[in-house]
């Protein structure tokens, strides 16, 4: 099976995504599924991929191995699709973001066997322009969690604005923005390496329908960060997908 055969593949605010799921028997049960397209199985990902990206799949635990190999059979797929594909490995740097050629950008983010990989081209770094921008992209199941994460993830501002919510539409609202911030922080990354806390930004969800988020930088958010990011999201299925672009 092809990646175009397995994967559902979204053009976004901010780049070509594509979401594919791979199942390993040796991982069990528990993985998520992407709607309307069936698993892969783990070999059948595998051989889709580079010797160099193999070679590294098979130095990782089971259920790191899958979710990477599914991630990296997704990003050369969405690669693909934004007119650029990348014929060799595309393997990490030492913030774990992919590594691609200029003007290439590209993001990944898995859970529990299902990857969602967004690429962009940055024509403003193939003109010679260093501020060019970054994408991120994060997957999670659009559900409350079953610890309260608000108190960790949000900012005062933000608590209070969920705080008149019944308790399943509360633990929906933070579950959106504990990804918008997980896709606004792999985005901004590269700009200052370093670990960037959850009340260093907020975001705050549009309730139009048009699955755009307005982002700033919260009170006490360090100096270093942008100041011009975007970032919006989709539902699929049972998953949420949010993607963010930032620019220096």
């Amino acid at each position: 099976m092809s990646p175009h055969d397995a994967a559902l593949e979204l053009t976004l605010g901010h780049g070509h995504a594509v979401i594919v799921a791979v199942v390993e028997p040796e991982v069990g049960p528990g993985a998520l599924v992407v709607p309307g397209r069936a698993p892969v199985a783990l070999d059948a990902a595998l051989a889709a991929l580079c010797e160099d990206e193999r070679a590294h799949a098979a130095a990782l635990p089971p259920v790191r191995r899958r979710d990477w190999v599914a991630g990296r059979w997704a990003l050369h797929a969405a690669l693909a699709r934004a007119g650029a594909p990348v014929a060799g490995p595309v393997l990490a740097d030492d913030r774990g973001a992919p590594v691609l050629p200029a003007p290439l950008r590209g993001s990944v983010s898995h859970k529990r066997g299902v990857a969602v990989a967004l690429a962009a081209r940055d024509e403003a770094v193939a003109g010679g322009d260093a501020r060019g921008a970054r994408v991120g992209v994060d997957v999670e199941v659009l559900a409350p969690s079953r610890l309260d994460l608000s108190r960790r993830v949000l900012t005062d501002a933000e608590r209070e604005a969920v705080a008149g919510l019944d308790a399943r539409a509360r633990g929906v609202a933070v579950a959106l923005r504990f990804s918008l911030k997980e896709a606004v922080y792999k985005a901004i990354d590269p700009f200052v390496r370093r670990y960037v806390g959850f009340r260093e930004v907020a975001v705050w969800p549009g309730d139009g329908g048009d699955g755009v988020a307005r982002v700033e930088i919260a009170p006490g958010g360090g100096a270093d960060l942008p100041r011009d990011i975007e970032a919006g999201w989709v539902e699929v299925g049972e998953l949420v997908i949010a993607t963010a672009r930032a620019r220096r």
